[in-house]
């Protein structure tokens, strides 16, 4: 079985729970800003009608003392003095061309032009102009005699720095909600990613084999009802797989003794190949590949089926790679260039041949036998074995699933060239076993080169 690339738990659940929590912390950021410019702005107009009204009120007061003081002592200075008294407002009093003023800085340009022109049509109104950086309420209003006005500014600094603590404050609390909003996010994301990565983790487990992997069912809401599902999805499919590993065996195993009693008659028959016809030895010679291949089928799929039930062993002992590869080339009649020093190390001797069997087989099969080399080198974890040949190579497209069961990479060779599909799926199942993995590098017109990275001692339970 191919093994599915791994992905880290929180490499899946980042995102998500990103962007639940960007969510929450957006939404709780919009909604402390709109609360706060609400209240902010909401509370100032407030706060400055206030104010307004309660000016109004003095200016009113002061015009009409202004009025009475001015009928009896046309004195505007005077006046400016009297009104100098009250230190809640700055007066100014203009006769024509002249201005008497409670400050220095305050001439007639003080006061908004619109403002003087309305005073001028002897209008009464008031105007919030921002002056040396900080506003004022400024009200206006025309005296007798003709060509006297005057003007009253009130400091609005109190309402700015009193909004402007308001302002700081309400961003403080506004950054404590979105901090807090953030924690909430991040907590209640975890605890409804936390059943989906389990399910995705169970899921993943089961794509590499782990057919007795569940998941862990802690409350009865949606996200419970999935785990729940899960399980029963899960069980339903170790059943079904269990039911067509017991058919594989089953069969497989029924099929030894018709077989054997096949090869038995056809060694009796092959003991008079010399009285059949040229026809009947052809017949005979077609009949024992047949059933050379048909064996090595049903030793394959017998394997498949002690690999996929867990009950392959390993039998780890002491071997030298190179003396083993020499000898394994000459028990198959294979001549290929070997390259690499002498290297000991603790594996399965069986299973390694069963790997590098199937992978030099190919090498002179597929690869036509031309250049065919074997290279051992040190690994950083321990030994690599690689097997080139210079045959008509793989394509690009057709390396992922090389290692797939019944897959046959070349759909145009017969079985004379070939067997089942099964060689490359059983070798890599046997490297997981010793802890090693096969990679596969192919260029089309130039060979295909398979690279065994094997342990100095392979580990001693399964690591699939």
């Amino acid at each position: 079985m191919t093994r599915l690339p791994a992905i880290p738990a929180v490499l899946r659940r980042r995102s998500l729970r990103l962007r639940i929590t960007i969510a929450f912390v957006a939404g709780a950021a919009l909604l402390a800003i709109v609360l706060s410019a609400a209240t902010l702005l909401t509370v100032r107009r407030l706060v400055e009608d206030q104010r307004i009204r309660s000016s109004t009120r003095q200016t009113l007061f002061a015009v009409l003392f202004a009025r009475e003081f001015l009928a009896t002592t046309p004195d505007a200075g005077g006046l400016v003095s009297r009104l100098q008294i009250r230190q809640n407002f700055d007066a100014m009093v203009t006769v024509g061309d002249q201005w008497f003023a409670t400050g220095l800085e305050l001439t007639p340009e003080s006061a908004p032009g619109d403002l003087r022109a309305l005073v001028g049509r002897e209008g009464f109104g008031y105007r919030i102009e921002r002056r040396s950086s900080q506003r004022v309420l400024i009200f206006g209003s025309p005296l007798p005699p003709a060509q006297t006005d005057l003007y009253l500014f009130f400091p609005l600094e109190d309402i700015d720095r009193t909004f402007s603590i308001l302002g700081r404050a309400l961003l403080v609390i506004g950054v404590i909600v979105v901090g807090l909003m953030a924690f909430f996010a991040r907590r209640l994301s975890a605890g409804i990613l936390h059943p989906l990565a389990a399910v995705g983790d169970a899921a993943q487990r089961m794509a590499e084999g782990l057919l007795e992997t569940r998941v862990e069912s802690r409350s009865a809401d949606e996200l419970g009802q999935l785990a729940a599902s899960f399980n029963q999805m899960a069980e339903a499919l170790r059943d079904m797989v269990q039911h067509e590993r017991d058919f594989v065996a089953a069969v497989s195993h029924e099929l030894r003794t018709p077989l054997a009693a096949l090869g038995a008659a056809v060694e009796v028959v092959g003991e008079y190949a010399a009285r059949l016809p040229e026809d009947g030895r052809e017949a005979l010679g077609l009949v024992r590949e047949d059933l050379a291949a048909l064996r090595k089928l049903v030793n394959d799929l017998m394997e498949v089926s002690d690999l996929d039930s867990g009950r392959a062993a390993l039998r780890v002992e002491p071997l030298e790679i190179r003396t083993f590869i020499e000898a394994l080339l000459q028990r198959r009649r294979r001549d290929a260039t070997l390259t690499g020093p002498k290297v000991e190390i603790e594996t399965d001797k069986v299973r390694l041949e069963r790997i590098l069997g199937n992978l030099i087989d190919n090498a002179y099969e597929h690869g036509e036998g031309r250049d065919v080399s074997i290279v051992i080198a040190d690994d950083p974890d321990g030994f690599r074995i690689t097997v080139s040949d210079r045959g008509p190579g793989i394509a690009a497209e057709e390396l992922p699933m090389v290692f797939r069961r019944f897959y046959k990479p070349d759909r145009s060779r017969t079985r004379e060239r070939g067997g089942v599909g099964l060689g490359l799926a059983l070798a890599q199942e046997n490297a997981k076993l010793l802890g090693a993995s096969i990679e596969v590098t192919s260029i089309p017109g130039e060979g295909t080169s398979f690279v065994v990275r094997l342990p100095s001692r392979p580990l001693l339970e399964d690591p699939r």
